[in-house]
C-alpha cells in the first residue's frame, strides 16, 4: 500500500486558507487554545478532507493516537524532527566547511534514529487504521533499504568517534597547546599518571577580561565558531585526518537526504497531537468529547451538545454552559430557531456548526455522543451592522454577503443563517426569509436559521420548528426544544429583564417628576 498523507488518501495538503466561517462560529477562538497560536499547525486545521472517505481516514487515525502510548511516541517523534530541522537550518547557513560535516553527523544520526524509534514504537502499537499501518509499512521499508542503513552506521559510527576525542587545550609558559585523545588514550594517562592539563575556568584566565568570546567545545551545536575555535577545530583536523575525511564523504553523499514524507509527517502529526493534548486538558476540568458516529443511514443527532468557544470563556469566568439535546427527523433538512432575546439561539446554532466543523475534520467532538453526516461545505451568515465605508445600510451589506453565499453554495453543504433582514418590515423579511430557505432547501443542503420570524417555521415539510425557552419564572435557561416559541412568555420575559410592567413604570415616573 502507498503511503502520501495521514491527513488525506487522495493528495497532499496543499493551498490552505482559513475559511470563511471560522469567525461567524468563533471557530478562530478555539484554535487559537489549541495550536497555542503556532500559526505552522494552525494551517492544518484549514484543510479539509477532499470528501467522505477521507474524513473516515482521518477519524480512523486519530482514534489510534489517542491509543495508551502511541501519543507519547508520536509527539517524541515531531520534538526530535523540529531539532533535526534547526541542525538542517544551520549546516545550511554555517560558513564553515568542518562545521557542516560536523553537523551532517548529527543531522543523520538524530533523522535515522528517530525514524527507527517511530518503527520500532508502531510495530508495538495496535494499530487499526489504514493510515497509520500504510505509514507503518511505509516505515518498514526505508528502514531496511540498505541506503538508510548505510547512512546510519557510519553516522554513528562516526558520531561515538567524536564523542570519544578528548580535545585539552593548555597555556602554559605563554604558549597554547591542543591535545587530541581516544578513550584509549585516556586510560593510558590514567595509568601513567600524567599531569593534568589546566582547568576551563583557568584557561579562560588567560584571556583578555574585555573579550566575550568565552570558549566551547568546537563541536557544539551553536551556530557559529569563533576565530580562536575554527583555530582549534584545523589543529584537532590534522591530529585526526582520516576521520574528517570520512565525515566529508559522509556530507558529499548525503548532504540532501531528508525524504520529504517524513518532513510532511511531522506537521501532519502536529494536527492530531495538538487536538489531543487539547481535549485531554479539557476533559480534566470536566468538559466531555466523543467521537461522532458518522452513519448516513441514521439521522443527524447529538447528545449534551454545547458551544465549545463559550464554555472556555466560561470556564475561565468560573461559569458553566448549558448543553442541548437535538435531532433532525428523517424529512428534516432545516430548523428554523426562534425564541426571546439572549436565550441561547446564537449560540446553540454555533454549537451546531461546531460540530459539523470538527466531525468533518476526522476529530472528536464537544458533546456526549453525536452522528453527523459529511456535508460537502459549511456556510455560515451572521448579522451584521452597517458598514461606514461602502456607505449601505444594514440590510444591503447582509444581501450582499449573501448573494454570493446563495449563488457558489454546493449541494449538501451546512448553513448557519443568524437574524436576518432585522430592518426590514416584517412582511418583506418573510418573503425573503423564505425564498433563503428554499434555496438551500432545493439544494438538499441542512442547517439552521436563527429568526424572531416564527412564521418561517411553517415555511416548507422538511422545515422543523426550535424554540428558546424559558423556566417557570420567565427567566432564559438557555434550553432549545423542537416546539414553537411561546411569545407570551416573550413578551413577559422582556417586561420583567427592563421593568416595563405597570407598577415599574408608574413608580420611575414619578420619580422623574418629583425631581423635576
Amino acid at each position: 500500500m502507498g503511503f502520501e498523507s495521514i491527513l488525506d488518501l487522495k493528495e497532499p495538503v496543499k493551498g490552505l486558507t482559513e475559511p470563511a466561517f471560522f469567525l461567524d462560529l468563533n471557530i478562530d477562538q478555539i484554535l487559537e487554545r489549541v495550536t497555542l497560536g503556532n500559526r505552522r499547525i494552525r494551517a492544518y486545521y484549514e484543510y479539509f478532507p477532499l470528501d467522505e472517505e477521507c474524513s473516515e481516514y482521518r477519524r480512523l487515525i486519530y482514534r489510534d493516537i489517542r491509543t495508551k502510548g502511541l501519543f507519547e511516541a508520536l509527539t517524541k517523534y515531531v520534538e526530535n524532527y523540529t531539532e533535526f530541522r534547526e541542525l538542517e537550518r544551520k549546516k545550511k547557513e554555517t560558513r564553515g566547511d568542518i562545521q557542516k560535516t560536523v553537523w551532517n553527523i548529527y543531522a543523520i544520526k538524530l533523522y535515522t534514529e528517530n525514524l527507527l524509534n517511530l518503527y520500532s514504537d508502531l510495530k508495538e502499537a495496535s494499530l487499526q487504521s489504514a493510515g497509520m499501518n500504510a505509514l507503518l509499512e511505509y516505515l518498514g521499508s526505508t528502514v531496511s533499504s540498505e541506503n538508510f542503513k548505510d547512512k546510519h552506521e557510519k553516522a554513528e559510527t562516526l558520531s561515538s568517534e567524536l564523542d570519544a576525542l578528548d580535545v585539552k587545550v593548555t597555556y602554559e609558559k605563554g604558549r597554547i597547546s591542543v591535545d587530541v585523545s581516544d578513550d584509549d588514550d585516556k586510560k593510558d594517562d590514567e595509568e601513567n599518571d600524567k599531569p593534568s592539563y589546566a582547568t576551563y575556568e583557568e584557561f579562560l584566565n588567560f584571556f583578555d577580561k574585555d573579550n566575550d568570546e568565552a570558549f566551547v567545545n568546537p563541536f557544539a551545536k551553536v551556530f557559529e565558531l569563533t576565530g580562536f575555535e575554527q583555530e582549534v577545530v584545523k589543529v584537532v583536523s590534522k591530529r585526526i585526518p582520516e576521520w574528517f575525511k570520512r565525515a566529508e564523504k559522509l556530507y558529499d553523499d548525503c548532504s540532501e537526504f531528508e525524504d520529504t514524507c517524513y518532513s510532511r509527517l511531522a506537521d501532519e502529526l502536529a494536527f492530531y497531537l495538538s487536538f489531543y493534548e487539547f481535549e485531554t486538558k479539557m476533559e480534566e476540568i470536566g468538559m466531555v468529547f466523543c467521537e461522532p458516529e458518522c452513519n448516513a443511514e441514521k439521522k443527524i443527532e447529538a447528545e449534551g451538545l454545547y458551544d465549545l468557544a463559550l464554555a472556555l470563556v466560561n470556564h475561565d469566568k468560573g461559569k458553566i454552559v448549558v448543553s442541548n439535546d437535538f435531532y433532525y427527523d428523517d424529512k428534516d433538512l432545516f430548523f428554523v430557531l426562534t425564541g426571546p432575546n439572549q436565550g441561547g439561539k446564537t449560540t446553540f446554532a454555533r454549537s451546531l456548526g461546531q460540530l459539523v466543523y470538527f466531525s468533518m475534520m476526522g476529530l472528536n467532538v464537544a458533546a456526549k455522543s453525536a452522528n453527523v453526516h459529511w456535508f460537502t461545505d459549511i456556510l455560515t451568515h451572521f448579522s451584521v451592522e452597517e458598514s461606514v465605508e461602502s456607505g449601505r445600510g444594514k440590510l444591503m451589506e447582509e444581501l450582499v454577503r449573501l448573494s454570493p453565499m446563495m449563488k457558489h453554495s454546493r449541494d449538501n453543504a451546512f448553513i448557519v443563517i443568524n437574524e436576518l433582514f432585522t430592518t426590514a418590515a416584517n412582511y418583506d423579511a418573510i418573503i425573503m426569509g423564505k425564498n433563503v430557505l428554499a434555496h438551500f432547501i432545493e439544494k438538499g443542503c441542512h442547517g439552521i436559521y436563527v429568526t424572531h420570524l416564527s412564521e418561517l417555521c411553517d415555511t416548507d415539510e422538511h422545515v422543523a420548528g426550535l424554540s428558546a425557552q424559558l423556566d417557570e419564572n420567565g427567566i432564559q435557561n438557555f434550553k432549545i426544544l423542537r416546539k414553537k416559541v411561546a411569545y407570551e412568555g416573550c413578551a413577559e420575559n422582556q417586561i420583567k429583564k427592563y421593568r416595563l410592567d405597570y407598577t415599574s413604570l408608574s413608580d420611575r415616573l414619578k420619580g422623574i417628576m418629583n425631581r423635576a
